[in-house]
């Protein structure tokens, strides 16, 4: 499970990596006045878990507004009163941010005197992080923190590999493959609050490295699995993929019985390759306007319904495609009896499953069910008005 998301966290930063061939920033001015930034004056010192009194900033400039860049390589040492947006192959991070960072990228670095006074948003394949902040939300391959990082509130990591050697000032919540927790007798890592976890192996942790309730969640890698774990998991996965396509299949008849009538149009090479088309073309449309429109307050909200439909969207997309194959199967064996097309349906869904399941080209087969079930959808939505009035002028004519 911590496998596929990691694919998805990189297939993702390979999405934004797309947008990299730009840099630009907000057109706020920068300033030398120090009035709206108190908080970030006030900053953890060296090792925030051994001093408590923080150590002024030095820094002089300070960039009002938000903080957008896009680039292959970013540098981001800047003293920013607002949020920072960083888009990116390589990134590192040396300066404060008196709010939030948000950053996609294949390397991340978050340097030892860097500061965030809200929250860390994270998604790469290397995150590695030296310096502090509230809140740390870290989606990744791998995540290493260091000695000198530390979370003042909650951290929360996915990621097949998590060296930990930083601290935490509540409480952590981990879901990983493999959990480095870095027990040392002069630099060890420490949670003040709980720690929840999934792993493949439990930890043996000494009570006052946590010094709250430690929880912990038996999770299997992938080669350490046993037969039986591994046939089970194909067959829940292979069950719910069959009635999802049932039930998707029973709400068309009940909901919209004029698709399923259209539904065998798409299989054939124009139609086909139109849906497959529009499936792809607006996938990235609909991921490009969802990030875009979350770097706006006003457009936070429709990003976030943008991203629940496309993600509705998508989870039906394997069941109209056994769906469109099957009323095409029914139309060249020219049968009538239901049970035939149900028959139909369950065989088809096997067939597709299984084609899921081939290594190497397992993941291309579902892009492509993916993309043309959505496009299918979309190719009906667009066209469904205009059948309507083509049938409405036949009628008119005679």
């Amino acid at each position: 499970m911590l496998k596929k998301k990691s694919k998805i966290a990189i297939l993702l930063v390979i999405l934004l990596l797309v947008l990299s061939s730009i840099s630009f920033a907000t057109d706020t001015p920068v300033t030398t006045s120090m009035d709206n930034v108190n908080t970030i004056s006030d900053v953890p010192g060296d090792n925030a878990r051994d001093e408590g009194n923080p150590t002024p900033s030095t820094h002089e400039d300070i960039y009002n507004g938000d903080l957008y860049l896009f680039d292959n390589d970013i540098v981001m040492e800047q003293l920013v009163d607002g949020n920072v947006y960083l888009f990116g192959n390589n990134i590192k991070v040396s300066g404060k941010v008196n709010g939030s960072l948000y950053a996609f990228g294949n390397n991340v670095t978050f340097a030892k005197d860097s500061y965030i006074v809200q929250s860390i948003y994270v998604f790469g394949n290397t995150v590695t992080i030296n310096g502090s902040a509230n809140d740390i939300y870290a989606f990744a391959r791998q995540v290493n923190m260091s000695y000198d990082s530390f979370a003042i509130r909650d951290l929360r990591v996915n990621a097949s590999i998590f060296n930990f050697n930083g601290g935490v000032g509540r409480n952590a919540f981990v879901n990983t493959d493999t959990f480095n927790f870095i027990n040392d007798n002069q630099k060890s890592a420490i949670i003040y609050g709980d720690l929840k976890y999934s792993s493949s192996k439990e930890l043996e942790l000494p009570e006052d490295l946590v010094q709250g309730e430690i929880t912990f969640k038996q999770s299997f890698n992938l080669d350490e699995r046993t037969i039986s774990n591994i046939v089970l998991d194909y067959i829940i996965d292979f069950c719910n993929g069959l009635l999802y396509a049932l039930v998707i299949f029973f709400l068309c008849l009940w909901l919209a019985p004029k698709f399923l009538q259209k539904t065998s149009n798409y299989i054939n090479v124009k139609e086909g390759f139109t849906s497959f088309g529009i499936g792809v073309l607006a996938s990235f449309v609909a991921i490009f306007i969802s990030f875009a429109l979350l770097f706006t307050i006003v457009g936070l909200p429709l990003a976030f319904s943008i991203f629940g439909l496309f993600a509705l969207m998508l989870s039906i997309t394997m069941a109209i495609c056994s769906i469109c194959i099957t009323y095409k199967l029914k139309e060249v064996f020219n049968y009538t009896k239901n049970y035939y097309t149900y028959l139909t349906l369950v065989g088809v869904v096997i067939v597709l499953w299984a084609l899921k399941q081939i290594p190497y080209i397992g993941w291309i087969i579902s892009l492509i069910i993916t993309f043309f079930g959505f496009g299918v959808i979309l190719h009906y939505l667009f066209t469904r008005n205009k059948n309507i009035d083509t049938t409405k002028k036949e009628k008119s004519s005679k």
